[in-house]
């Protein structure tokens, strides 16, 4: 049987360059074909940076589903069955709106595929594929099948991303990980993450995990083993990592020289409404930040506005803590709703919402707000992200934070990967706002 992956893009038009910044190497394409059985045809196509070809004889499509590539994926979808191809999609929006999704597809598969997957296309070769498959929780493969990615010969950023688990033992109301695994937890088996990153031409790794820290015993283990490879490596943490001093030794002799950490917010009653006043418990954010920069881990801190405390006055309190902490990257987010979370159910039920499925609305662009803030006007939150992420990448701010780098870091790499990334956004800071989610095939044209 011939297969088809396909991960589609967000909104580019037919000869528009893709934003260097999201180009990193799609892992999720690479799980899916080494857990699909051997002795099939395969081809991938990265609806990102190439076009699709239709016309490429498949039997057969998986699709990965975003929120903000969910209209794209559906008219990809819509149009290899209008062809007479079956299409199965999965990821995290099915997941969350199995209904929906299932209108464009001939199954779903609800969870993670690790299990299903193999039972669905069995069922297809035998005429009796059913609508839906539920997924577990666990991870059932042991290495990514990246030779998926090597025969066009795409150009991603040199970052290999190696899975090391999935979920998070908190709950923060706007998570969708937190709906999506249940406050669940599943990690890999230290010896083949380690495995896979000895094979990798690249020593840089960023290890894909929600919340490395949610086993600390798994989390210590992994660092002492990473510690033989002589590799550099980012992960996502949460702040409450700083209070545990030996897991910041391990890290950091590991080559673990920057960390992106979610505060989400600076303010306390913003934290307590997303169910995040754990980090408030923990102490002051100072206090645990310069714990982390003191092991001589940078960090790459991101916030989210929209909650009913955010205006103009937490913009700059945000940017002050940023600047005090001199901080290797920030971001800078608009609130999310995705569909599932306690955040999109609690808008719905107060009947906030501009639109119940805004990843479907026509027109409907990157960093525009699906509801109207407490005490700023949607678009002018929007423009105020934009505004204070070109603040804190201004040059003067870049060259100061670098000079701080250099007492955390001397690794050259480490540096390197500095410029490259606040330069990126220095350029290309306010390029992602206004971007259209999920063109169609006819706007895009193909």
């Amino acid at each position: 049987m011939r297969i088809a992956y396909v991960l589609p893009g967000i909104g580019r038009k037919k000869g528009q360059r893709y934003l260097k910044s999201w180009l990193m190497e799609p892992l999720n394409i690479a799980v899916l074909s080494a857990i699909t059985p051997s002795g099939h045809t395969k081809r991938f196509f990265d609806d990102r940076i190439e076009l699709v070809d239709f016309d490429w004889p498949a039997d057969l499509v998986l699709i990965p589903v975003e929120t903000y590539t969910a209209q794209r994926s559906y008219s990809i979808a819509d149009e290899y069955r209008r062809r007479g191809v079956r299409v199965i999609l999965g990821g995290y929006h099915v997941t969350l709106a199995p209904d929906e999704a299932s209108r464009h597809a001939d199954a779903i598969v609800v969870g993670n595929a690790d299990e299903v997957l193999s039972d669905a296309i069995a069922d297809l070769e035998a005429g009796c594929l059913q609508t839906s498959y539920q997924g577990r929780m666990g991870i059932g493969y042991r290495e990514p099948d990246r030779s998926i990615y090597a025969a066009q010969r795409r150009k991603y950023v040199p970052i290999s991303l190696v899975e090391t688990g999935r979920g998070c033992y908190h709950n923060c109301e706007f998570c969708s990980i937190a709906s999506y695994y249940c406050r669940g937890y599943v990690h890999r088996e230290v010896i083949d993450i380690v495995a896979e990153m000895a094979a990798q031409p690249n020593k840089l790794f960023f290890l894909v995990d929600d919340s490395i820290f949610s086993d600390k015993s798994f989390a210590k283990e992994l660092f002492r083993a990473i510690g033989e490879l002589n590799v550099e490596w980012t992960t996502q943490i949460t702040l409450d990592i700083a209070r545990d001093a030996e897991a910041l030794a391990l890290m950091r002799s590991s080559g673990c020289t920057l960390v992106l950490i979610g505060f989400e917010s600076v303010l306390s009653s913003n934290l307590a409404q997303m169910d995040k006043q754990w980090a408030t418990r923990l102490g002051e954010m100072d206090e645990l930040v310069e714990r982390v920069h003191e092991a001589g881990i940078a960090i790459y801190a991101s916030f989210v506005f929209g909650f009913d405390g955010d205006s103009r006055d937490s913009f700059e309190a945000t940017l002050r803590f940023c600047q005090r902490h001199r901080f290797f990257t920030v971001a800078f987010n608009h609130l999310l709703t995705f569909p599932g979370t306690r955040t999109y159910n609690r808008l719905l039920e107060a009947g906030a919402l501009k639109w119940n499925a805004w990843w479907l609305q026509p027109g409907y662009t990157y960093g525009q707000l699906a509801f109207e803030p407490a005490l700023m006007s949607s678009d002018s939150l929007t423009a105020t992200c934009v505004e204070y992420r070109k603040r804190f990448h201004t040059w003067r701010s870049i060259f100061r934070r670098s000079l701080a780098l250099w007492g955390r870091s001397a690794r050259p790499r480490t540096h390197l990967a500095y410029w490259a990334v606040n330069l990126l956004f220095h350029f290309e800071v306010d390029k992602r706002s206004g971007i259209p989610v999920g063109l169609n095939l006819q706007e895009a044209g193909k």
